[in-house]
């Protein structure tokens, strides 16, 4: 008899320290990421009699994400970040997503979507200029490579829509005159997650 309980109590003692290394604890999850954005933009160009230029841009990029780690796979938090377009100065703060494709092994690949508004707190406009932010959505794919629970290294392929809405001092017979700007940009990033 004294053994039997010996035993039950043992065996519930496993099947706890088991359950328990199954469950899941919530932790706190960081992306921070640099990189460039790289486009074709279409513009018309006013010392060559307004015909329309195409040209292609590269602007730099940098980016944290802070949030927590809310199942296995997912985690949810906020995106902050610094845009240098040609002619604007862009501060993105977004509503972000992480969620592992890929559960197995050192290298993972995951979704990353933030949706959200840029700001231009550190812009610094010309005599007669606004510039104002607009709606951002960042969707993309990402690389991670590390041990899980571990510092890794990030790559990631996101696709960046951002608006912004320019006044422009008005010329001879204007009024008013402003420009809204869409920068429709691949986003490559590489950094570090924890």
């Amino acid at each position: 008899m004294r053994k039997s309980l010996y035993f039950l109590c043992g065996l519930l003692f496993i099947t706890n320290a088991l359950r328990a290394q199954d469950q899941f604890v919530k932790h706190y999850v960081n992306h921070t990421e640099f990189g460039g954005l790289f486009g074709r933009v279409k513009f018309p160009n006013q010392y060559n009699g307004n015909q329309e230029q195409v040209d292609n841009r590269l602007s730099m990029t940098i980016q944290t994400f802070n949030g927590m780690q809310l199942t296995k796979r997912m985690s949810a938090g906020v995106t902050i970040g610094m845009d240098w377009y040609k002619t604007a100065l862009l501060n993105p703060v977004a509503a972000g997503f992480r969620y592992d494709l890929t559960q197995k092994g050192n290298v993972k690949i995951y979704g990353t979507a933030d949706v959200g508004y840029a700001f231009a707190w550190f812009h610094d406009d010309a005599e007669g200029f606004n510039t104002k932010g607009g709606l951002m959505v960042n969707p993309g794919v990402g690389l991670r490579i590390g041990k899980p629970g571990a510092t890794g290294v990030t790559l990631a392929f996101t696709y960046k829509r951002q608006e912004a809405d320019i006044s422009k001092p008005p010329l001879w017979d204007q009024t008013e005159r402003s420009e809204e700007r869409v920068y429709n940009r691949l986003a490559i990033r590489l950094g570090i997650s924890f």
